[in-house]
């Protein structure tokens, strides 16, 4: 299932390249057979794309007339979160440009909800990694992540994460020798205070969605805990589930 929900993010990102580069806002798109050699694919993975894509807002579909591609006001870049991907890569196969417009990393004193799930006591220095990201210039998403200082004995450096060139998924696999496997997000609705404001450039009381993401290696070993906080006009959080 993974594989192929790859294979579809790639050619939705290729095509969405394909409709940014060379058609306008009413052109019609070439039929299913013509994509699908453009893109390399078979002519059933062009149908679904193009079936997500009509879902988003990109395209419509008229039968019997073709595909157009539609105007972009008001549509919102939609983010899957049902696969353990680096949030830079989701966005760019969404056909959009991802950035860091702010990143700190900083050792800090672990708050109460995260260190349970990291096995330390209440208090206990931990890394904080704070990263804005934006989507085509705008301001998208915030994220709080909390690490351990050290995995199976292998001290952590998440210095680089303050670049876009490195994700945290990246990172971990990288300095404890451990793939992120598995991750657990919980959502829930919140309304923008001063801080979030500030964050993400909305009003006072503007709906956000707000995650509490903890990602595991081998077993049920933590390898961080964090909070996302999303601005839903910007992006939208896709679940895919299947067998």
């Amino acid at each position: 299932m993974a594989r192929r929900e790859t294979a579809l993010q790639a050619a939705q990102g290729r095509l969405m390249e394909l409709i940014g580069t060379q058609f306008q806002p009413g052109d019609k798109l070439p039929n299913e057979r013509e994509l699908a050699d453009l893109l390399e694919v078979s002519r059933a993975t062009v149908r679904e794309v193009l079936g997500q894509l009509a879902g988003e807002g990109v395209v419509k579909r008229t039968w019997g007339i073709g595909t157009f591609v539609n105007e972009p006001e008001g549509r919102v870049v939609p983010v899957s979160v049902g696969d353990v991907t680096a949030l830079r890569d989701r966005i760019t196969a969404s056909g959009h440009r991802p950035d860091l417009q702010d990143a700190t990393v900083s050792r800090v004193a672990c708050p109460g909800d995260c260190a349970q799930v990291l096995g330390l006591a209440a208090g206990a220095p931990v890394w904080r990694i704070d990263r804005l990201f934006t989507v085509d210039g705008v301001p998208a998403v915030w994220l709080r992540d909390h690490l351990p200082l050290s995995v199976s004995g292998r001290d952590l450096d998440p210095s680089g994460l303050v670049s876009i060139d490195l994700d945290l998924f990246e990172f971990l696999a990288g300095a404890t020798g451990t793939a992120v496997r598995r991750a657990e997000i919980e959502f829930s609705a919140v309304l923008a205070d001063e801080l979030l404001t500030e964050r993400l450039g909305v009003p006072g009381g503007h709906p956000l969605i707000s995650a509490t993401q903890i990602g595991y290696g081998t077993g049920d070993t933590a390898l961080f805990h964090g909070h996302i906080t999303v601005r839903t006009d910007v992006l939208t959080l896709r679940i895919v589930r299947g067998g």
